[in-house]
């Protein structure tokens, strides 16, 4: 069944990320891929929804120009969690982009159900892995 999305672009629809370790991008690539980021999130009046993350990347997205009262946040425990919440971001439509902060993904299960939820919602999504920490551990 092929769906038909008159609102996507057809541009940003075909490039949706394979999500797997090697296209995995590094918390270094979040400001270079912002100006993206940026235009897929001022396009409509959806959510922004980070998953995972840091204050950090709400505050570039805010100095970006995206309304703080648009960013949903979803911290998670573990990394399960935030694969689970990853993918009910996106099935649920609602997000015009999803940028996940995860340290890998559990499966290539997983990275598949993450690329097909993308496709069938036409939501916009970036697996990044996880910010280092911002504070030494002693």
């Amino acid at each position: 069944m092929r769906y038909n999305y008159p609102h996507a672009n057809l541009e940003f629809a075909v490039e949706a990320l394979n999500i797997s370790d090697e296209s995995t991008l590094s918390s270094e690539d979040f400001a270079t891929m912002m100006p993206r980021i940026q235009s897929l999130a001022l396009r409509t009046k959806q959510w922004v929804t980070v998953i995972g993350g840091s204050r950090q990347v709400i505050q570039q997205l805010v100095n970006a120009g995206v309304s703080r009262s648009r960013i949903r946040w979803v911290a998670g425990r573990d990394a399960d969690q935030r694969e689970w919440a990853t993918e009910q971001a996106l099935l649920a439509g609602t997000s015009s982009v999803v940028l996940s902060f995860l340290d890998a993904l559990s499966s290539p299960r997983v990275a598949q159900r993450l690329k097909m939820a993308s496709k069938v919602s036409q939501t916009h999504s970036f697996v990044f892995r996880s910010l280092p920490s911002q504070s030494p551990l002693h």
